[in-house]
């Protein structure tokens, strides 16, 4: 099993970054969709002119999930305004050899020439797994019907889709192709106790006669049910989805195994203004950097309307935060597993020692402490960690930040985030200060009301900080109701121009809607996630790299 890595001049290796597929690529020549996936001379041109303003360390071809079954079968329809998709499924099933198949051929002419224009790059060879291609040869809800309807009938079919696949895949090697990138998307909706029998099973034995080379496995969606079966297939990097937080599955991937990912490809970096895509990509590099078998990517295909700005800032900012943290990795991977173990003494003789070697502090912060928080708030939500430890992880913070927070303010006014506060007549605060702390983990800057708030403090306090989000906690049905005046009060008589966020046992999604809130988090590790979507939409949220 070969993992993907380049050697680089300090000693190790250099962090590869790449986003999926080359679809913006169409936005370089004069011509449509339809036109170009039949033309290997303007598919390569296109390629071309995008990689050489883009450097990605994994190149691909502008490929489409539907050849395969194209090949099998299945009737098409193109568009030159859009991707082709399966107008009808196939009524005879073959398997054709890659060699007679016209598309498939072009795209091989196109990957020669991609060898000899880019010497020295991964160029993915890009074949769609088995159970993705059979959905696309029956219909996707016809073969998932027929996992209980027709088992023996899905078998034949996964058969003829794997030698398919292998002899593609084969077929792109010998036209200069160096790495095997599968991406199985049907494959997410198998009940996982079924994925190994129609999934897993044939994608290792897929990648067991290239297991020499580089091989990626991606499968869109949440993946956190299969993980360990992916591994299992024997592929060298597996490719996480961009809803899936990394920290929370990176014990699960092996050292030997690349973990891929995974930067949202619409969200950021199709939607997203530079800003965004800066803010969201060294972020991630700051979390994943400290394990060496990370490699930067997108969570999958960059749509084709992305703009070529907008992917090559995605990279350069990818290059830019490894280089940064690369010389800290060690001490700052030290600080991380001291904190995640709540080792307080640890935790602060691993700050004491970067700070000596010269890491900034900041730095620390960010990819040292907080990470080590952040992965215990990731497994929290996936509930693989409970609160007893989280606490404790977050006090082997405090223990380290102590030795920083000098360090990190200049003594000037700073800006307020967010309010937070339990509503009159209420007056638990556990879950208001857990609140508090994870919003100062992740760097914002937080007053604190305390418990029994009326309306009128929140006003006030509004007045005087200006903040883009106000929290409230409630605890009893009783302040609930008075939740919803403090609300009201605050959307009229304050005309407020914040975001209010709401929690508490007593509510849920529902009721934060009934109360006119803005969102509803029902912890505080997602209190933090709901803060960062409000404040991005509104272009006013602080840096969290």
């Amino acid at each position: 099993m070969a993992r993907l890595f380049i050697n680089g001049e300090a000693g190790f290796p250099r962090r590869l970054v790449y986003p999926i597929n080359a679809l913006p690529s169409v936005q370089t020549v004069e011509a449509g969709i339809q036109e170009i996936l039949w033309d290997a001379d303007l598919k390569f041109e296109a390629l071309k002119r995008y990689y050489q303003n883009l450097d990605a360390d994994v190149l691909f071809y502008f490929s489409d999930i539907v050849i395969q079954a194209e090949a099998m079968g299945a009737e098409i329809a193109f568009s030159n305004g859009g991707m082709p998709a399966v107008k009808s499924p196939a009524r005879s099933i073959e398997v054709p050899k890659p060699g007679h198949v016209a598309r498939m051929q072009i795209n091989a002419r196109v990957v020669s020439r991609m060898q000899q224009e880019f010497s020295g790059k991964f160029i993915a060879a890009p074949v769609f797994g088995p159970f993705t291609v059979a959905g696309q040869v029956v219909g996707e809800e016809a073969l998932l019907r027929m996992l209980i309807d027709d088992r023996a009938a899905v078998m034949d079919l996964l058969e003829q889709a794997l030698e398919l696949a292998g002899n593609y895949t084969q077929f792109l090697l010998d036209a200069g192709a160096n790495v095997v990138s599968v991406a199985d998307p049907l494959s997410a909706l198998i009940p996982p106790d079924q994925f190994w029998e129609y999934a897993g099973d044939f994608l290792q034995r897929l990648f067991d006669p290239f297991n020499a080379l580089p091989t990626i496995l991606h499968i869109c969606g949440d993946t956190g049910q299969v993980v360990d079966q992916m591994v299992k297939t024997g592929v060298g990097g597996v490719s996480f989805d961009n809803c899936m937080d990394l920290l929370a599955f990176e014990d699960q991937i092996p050292d030997d195994v690349s973990i891929i990912g995974n930067i949202d490809p619409v969200g950021i970096v199709e939607r997203g203004s530079l800003e965004d895509i800066a803010s969201e990509t060294a972020d991630l590099v700051s979390m994943m950097a400290l394990k060496k078998n990370f490699v930067l990517s997108t969570g999958c295909a960059v749509p084709f309307s992305a703009s070529l700005e907008n992917v090559r800032h995605f990279v350069e900012t990818g290059r830019r935060r490894f280089s940064e943290l690369e010389p800290a990795v060690p001490q700052l991977s030290a600080i991380s597993a001291h904190v995640f173990s709540a080792n307080k003494e640890e935790a602060v003789n691993g700050v004491t020692s970067a700070l000596e070697r010269g890491v900034e502090p900041l730095v620390i912060v960010t990819s040292g402490l907080t990470r080590a928080v952040r992965k215990g708030s990731a497994l929290y939500e996936a509930k693989k960690c409970f609160l007893p430890s989280l606490l404790l992880m977050v006090d082997a913070f405090y223990e380290g930040f102590r030795l920083l927070e000098d360090r990190l303010h200049n003594g000037g006014a700073e800006k307020t985030d967010v309010i937070l506060g339990t509503v009159k007549g209420d007056i638990h605060e556990i879950g208001k200060n857990l609140v508090r702390i994870f919003f100062e983990i992740y760097g914002y800057q937080v007053v604190d009301l305390g418990v029994d708030v009326s309306a009128e403090a929140f006003l006030e306090s509004y007045s005087e900080h200006r903040p883009k989000l106000i929290g409230l906690s409630a605890f009893t049905t009783k302040s609930k109701e008075e939740m919803g005046k403090i609300i009201n009060e605050l959307r009229q008589k304050g005309k407020i121009d914040a975001q209010v966020i709401v929690g508490g046992a007593a509510l849920n999604e529902s009721a934060a809607q009934s109360l006119g809130a803005d969102g509803y988090a029902p912890d505080a590790v997602r209190a933090v996630g709901l803060a960062k979507g409000l404040l991005r939409r509104t272009k006013s949220g602080p840096p969290l790299s």
